[in-house]
């Protein structure tokens, strides 16, 4: 499916069609529609096939056949596939304002390699939905000033598509959930930058039982990729070490749910939510030194596809 020529890619991952149905809405809903280019993922073309009125308006639609485990393997087939200088890792529950895709291409006009949307709750009754967020994108809040950040998140960043492909060989590791992307690119001297206008709603696990499996299951993959390689005796002090990181990262929250107060109306018990999300994160770390992740993407990869069932 052809259209004009796209200055933007947006790379999603999914299982159907109807799983994306309302991201592709909020395309179409966007300023400069007619110059995106959606990029599928997707086990089985058959499974997703794109219905024309679904995508109208839109520069293009790329389907391509990966399957979907390991993520980083699916994500750098669609990158390669993607047309568009500018590449945005975007998520099955993750719905963009009608101006977000024009800020974007406007903030890449600036010597940036990535740029990061302003994140908003997209289910914000709920403290589990919030204490979610915070943990997972409180850095890159729609409060938060503009300007230069040490680094992007790793979903619904837009990146330079160049800047990806030239990490070659090892674009698949990099773009693993817990792989060091930014970090290496970092290193390497990638500028990044904040654009809170560039809005986004994400949508987060608000019932109980799943929320503590996702928190739990994500500290596990978080700490089974950080000590990949790692000899055991290293594994083991981080581990045991493991019992300090709730209050690391209740710590490292608190700004966020601060300014989310100060910003947007946040429930009470939000505070308290994220507490107990970082212990459930913090056995799963521990549980990734020592054990390392079992199936843990594989869970995570239910909720990035699914997760509107759980919210």
């Amino acid at each position: 499916m052809g259209g004009r020529t796209p200055d933007l890619s947006v790379i999603v991952l999914t299982d159907a069609f109807p799983t994306i149905q309302r991201v592709t809405e909020h395309l179409r809903a966007q300023t400069r529609a007619d110059r995106i280019e959606l990029v599928v993922g997707c086990p089985s073309p058959r499974q997703c096939v794109v219905p024309p009125e679904a995508v109208r308006g839109l520069a293009r639609v790329t389907v391509v056949q990966t399957l979907l485990l390991p993520m980083g393997v699916a994500r750098a087939a669609a990158i390669r596939a993607a047309t568009a200088p500018l590449v945005v890792l975007g998520e099955t529950h993750a719905f963009p304002a009608p101006d977000w895709a024009e800020h974007l291409v406007r903030a890449h006009e600036g010597p940036w390699d990535a740029v990061a949307p302003g994140m908003m709750n997209a289910n914000g009754e709920s403290a589990l939905s919030w204490s979610g967020l915070l943990m997972d994108y409180g850095r890159w809040l729609a409060g938060r000033p503009e300007g230069m950040i040490d680094e992007p998140p790793a979903y619904n960043a837009c990146w330079k598509r160049d800047v990806l492909l030239a990490t070659g060989e090892c674009m698949a590791r990099f773009l693993e959930p817990g792989a060091p992307l930014n970090n290496t690119l970092g290193a390497r001297g990638a500028r990044f930058h904040h654009a809170p206008n560039a809005k986004v709603a994400h949508l987060n696990v608000r019932r109980a039982g799943p929320w503590a499996a996702e928190r739990c299951w994500a500290g596990r993959l978080f700490g089974a990729r950080r000590s990949r390689g790692w000899p055991m005796p290293r594994c083991i002090v981080y581990g045991a070490g493991s019992v300090l990181v709730p209050v690391i990262r209740f710590v490292r929250t608190r700004p966020a749910i601060a300014l989310a107060r100060r910003s947007q109306s946040v429930p009470r018990g939000t505070a308290a939510a994220v507490a107990a999300a970082s212990l459930f994160w913090a056995a799963g770390e521990a549980m990734g030194y020592l054990a390392g992740e079992g199936r843990a993407e594989a869970k995570m990869s239910e909720f990035e596809l699914h997760k509107e069932r759980y919210a």
